[in-house]
């Protein structure tokens, strides 16, 4: 199946009961309840056992929440959904666009592959996460930690990572262009780092050493 027809498949009734899930789970105002988990797909799981919730339509922020084994690619974010202050542990978020969007807590283990994060707010911690082919132009994080992810084919045109630490990560064909890393520190093998072009490396440290 593709985008459009992973989107197509899901009914107002589905949707409304996904929502409205969501809604009794999420926000500090449900904090105190013992059972809080993402709902049950009424489509099952993937052929990876994710719960399969492809192209659903959320109408509720995931927020203080922790989320695991959920396929949410190309999921639609309507109006200013966006995923905040939760943890997600082995989830898919491929085609998602969530331009101008929160992304915060912690993600470990997470597939961003081919997602918008134009203008995007990014934090805190990332592991072992796969951005490769995606739109992080204009999105901006600081003191976020990203530990063994992947940035192949990443697009971070006007992106400001600053004080970030990138530790083992990979960014074969990344493009930085009016970028800024300042303060930034970069842990690994430097054969993984990117061309740099005219990005902004004000303070950045490759490995200890302040970058040359």
């Amino acid at each position: 199946m593709n985008k459009k027809q992973f989107t197509a498949r899901w009914n107002d009734e589905q949707l409304a009961e996904v929502n409205q899930g969501l809604a009794l789970v999420c926000g500090k105002q449900n904090l105190h309840k013992k059972e809080r988990l993402f709902p049950s797909s009424p489509f099952g799981q993937t052929d990876a056992g994710l719960e399969d919730f492809r192209g659903v339509a959320l109408a509720e922020t995931i927020q203080y929440l922790t989320v695991q084994q959920v396929d949410l690619s190309y999921a639609r974010f309507v109006e200013n959904t966006s995923l905040s202050t939760s943890k997600f542990m082995n989830c898919c978020f491929d085609g998602v666009k969530m331009n101008g969007r929160y992304m915060s807590r912690q993600f470990s283990h997470c597939s961003f592959r081919g997602v918008n994060l134009n203008n995007a707010r990014i934090s805190e911690q990332f592991e072992d996460c796969d951005f490769t082919g995606s739109n992080l132009s204009k999105a901006i994080a600081s003191d976020a930690t990203f530990t063994r992810c992947c940035f192949s084919d990443v697009n971070f045109r006007g992106a400001m990572f600053m004080y970030c630490r990138f530790e083992e990560c990979s960014f074969e064909g990344a493009v930085f262009h009016y970028s800024s890393l300042a303060g930034s520190r970069f842990t690994g093998e430097t054969s993984l780092l990117p061309d740099w072009g005219n990005t902004i490396l004000d303070h950045v440290k490759v490995n200890g050493e302040a970058l040359a």
